[in-house]
């Protein structure tokens, strides 16, 4: 099984995020950071464990990072 390498917090910048499904479903999974509680995008997979946490994880690392320099 590959590991997916999650980008940081686009809050608090924290690597300390899991995979997860949505509290009281069985298909919709999302990313959340364990250190400011930031959700990322609803993925809904009904088939596979493996590919929701998948699915979730590319939209959780599709977006945009920060590159204003302070």
């Amino acid at each position: 099984m590959s590991k997916i390498k999650l980008k940081g917090c686009p809050f608090c910048n924290s690597v300390d995020a899991i995979v997860r499904l949505m509290l009281g479903s069985t298909r919709f999974y999302h990313v959340m950071c364990n250190e400011c509680g930031c959700l990322g995008p609803l993925v809904e997979e009904w088939d596979s464990k493996k590919k929701g946490i998948e699915l979730a994880s590319i939209a959780w690392n599709k977006r945009k990072t920060n590159s204003l320099q302070v």
